[in-house]
């Protein structure tokens, strides 16, 4: 029972990492496709890409994090 346990404890902690691996992607691709609005000014326009590539390296921090996991470092 333990090990069972164990085991769904695991996959609820890979979930949440998946559920917050997708959003930080959708935000990314929601804060790029908003950038090019038309009645944004140069500074909102360099605020959506500042968000944008900031949620893009946190997940990719995030991906070599789980790799480092796996790996066992």
């Amino acid at each position: 029972m333990n090990d069972l346990m164990n085991w769904l404890t695991v996959l609820a902690y890979f979930a949440v990492f998946i559920m917050g691996l997708a959003s930080c992607f959708k935000e990314a691709k929601l804060a790029w496709i908003t950038r090019n609005n038309t009645g944004l000014t140069i500074f909102e326009k360099r605020a959506y890409k500042f968000k944008a590539s900031a949620s893009l390296s946190i997940a990719f921090l995030a991906i070599l994090g789980l790799i480092q996991a796996i790996i066992g470092v």
